[in-house]
């Protein structure tokens, strides 16, 4: 169904946005469910790998790149955490074979740990913390770098998950961490998400929830997909559909998933913005990094750092 899907896609973002939220479901009925999971293979040959090269993400690693590189040349010996590994494409660009450093690398995928480690140059100490960023213990760094990760926590904050029947840190008390860590060497943090509000303010079932997943991972990533479709051939072109279809469009099931299976529970810029600044964070610079107005990078520096 690969070009169905491709065209399906085009028809239903064609259709007034009442009607949308069904057109997807009728889409969905139509195609077998994608093998892989979300963020589980790191490999060569996986979708995250697609994912990486799509042009939103090239979009977020360039503006990345810039902001890391200037950094490293002023601090030899730097030391960095990047929270939500992923397969350590953005240090493949970041990285020079003579960069000298220790990359501290936080991620709940032992795979991703093992790829990340083979981009890195040999000057490069890496560590690993296999699990969560909110167990994780963080040492002072240079910078934190948390891209695409930090929403798959819920909750603002503890009282919020406390409020929803939910334990433990909520991004609060991860960003008040990531403050701690580079406050000593006058650091930054590197944040990067999407602008959309999916909190679990939004009860399952919300339509307000449905409508901001849509907006969110149809009408934006999805069209983004779509157009990096044009673009694809063979196996690059397989996977990428594959990720417009469980990437995007199953995400709309969300909607209904019990609060703590949802997986997304994003903020949008304003909201972001106010929890850094609760974690004693201040914003230096903020910007969309791609054409749909998906995602964001803040550039973040500990108050008074």
């Amino acid at each position: 169904m690969a070009d169905e899907l491709v065209q399906g896609v085009l028809d239903l973002l064609a259709l007034p946005r009442g009607e949308q939220p069904d057109a997807v479901e009728r889409l969905l009925a139509r195609t077998a469910p994608v093998g892989e999971a979300w963020n589980t293979r790191f490999g060569p040959d996986s979708l995250f790998d697609a994912w990486t090269h799509t042009t939103v993400v090239q979009g977020l690693y360039d503006a990345n790149v810039g902001v890391l590189r200037s950094l490293l040349d002023a601090r030899p010996g730097w030391c960095v955490v990047e929270v939500g590994v992923g397969d350590g494409s953005l240090w493949e660009r970041v990285l020079r074979p003579d960069d000298r450093g220790t990359l501290v690398l936080v991620d709940p995928v032992e795979e991703a740990h093992e790829v990340a480690r083979g981009r890195l140059p040999p000057g490069v100490t890496a560590r690993s913390h296999v699990g969560r960023v909110e167990d994780a213990a963080l040492p002072e760094v240079d910078a934190v770098v948390c891209s695409l990760a930090l929403h798959h926590l819920a909750g603002r904050d503890r009282a919020e998950r406390e409020a929803h029947g939910l334990t433990g840190p909520g991004k609060l008390e991860v960003l008040r961490a990531f403050a701690r860590a580079t406050a000593p060497r006058a650091g930054i943090v590197l944040l990067n998400e999407a602008d959309v509000h999916c909190e679990i303010d939004l009860a399952p079932g919300d339509p307000v929830l449905r409508e901001r997943l849509l907006d969110s991972y149809v009408r934006r990533c999805g069209l983004s997909i779509v157009h990096d479709l044009e673009r694809a051939t063979g196996d690059r072109a397989a996977r990428l559909r594959a990720i417009l279809q469980g990437w995007c469009l199953e995400q709309m099931r969300a909607w209904t998933a019990p609060l703590a299976e949802r997986d997304v529970y994003e903020l949008d810029v304003g909201r972001w913005l106010e929890l850094a600044r609760r974690a004693g964070l201040r914003a230096e610079g903020v910007r969309c990094t791609d054409r749909y107005a998906l995602f964001y990078q803040y550039l973040l520096r500990p108050t008074g750092g």
